[in-house]
């Protein structure tokens, strides 16, 4: 579970929280990080972890940016991480199971609660019609990922 440096609430419940950038990512070869993506509109540099961790680093120059992608990036982004202002960033619309329908009017529904875990579970509400029901989204575990050879 990760917090916010700010405020120490959870990310998905920090106001602190960013959406994704929404740019093309690249795969980096590095043992803690996954993937890079940088929006240069915007000089915000998303880094993808391997442990699942997304976070931005706001105010990223062009040229930054394009030295880091000739660095050994763990530790270049240690010193950044203390230069530029980090900040979380919410899940990914497809990891993320934040949007459903309403079975009975088709709106959209809010989160009411969630577990996490190895299952989780999130208790859907639709406002409008005041219908609710929990639905649980199973992980994969690593002796399955293990087992595929991936």
């Amino acid at each position: 579970m990760v917090f916010c440096r700010e405020c120490n609430k959870r990310v998905e419940d920090c106001p602190h929280c960013v959406d994704p950038v929404n740019v093309p990512a690249i795969g980096v070869f590095d043992p803690k990080i996954k993937t890079l993506a940088y929006k240069e509109e915007t000089h915000v540099l998303e880094i993808a972890f391997k442990n699942g961790q997304v976070w931005q680093l706001i105010g990223i120059p062009p040229s930054v940016y394009q030295e880091m992608l000739q660095a050994t990036l763990s530790s270049f982004l240690k010193i950044l991480a203390r230069r530029y202002r980090a900040a979380p960033v919410r899940s990914r619309a497809g990891n993320r199971m934040e949007e459903e329908q309403c079975p009975a009017c088709k709106r959209p529904m809010i989160v009411r609660h969630q577990t996490s875990g190895g299952t989780r579970r999130i208790l859907w509400h639709c406002e409008p019609c005041h219908q609710s029901f929990w639905r649980t989204y199973a992980k994969e575990s690593v002796r399955e990922r293990r087992y595929r050879g991936v």
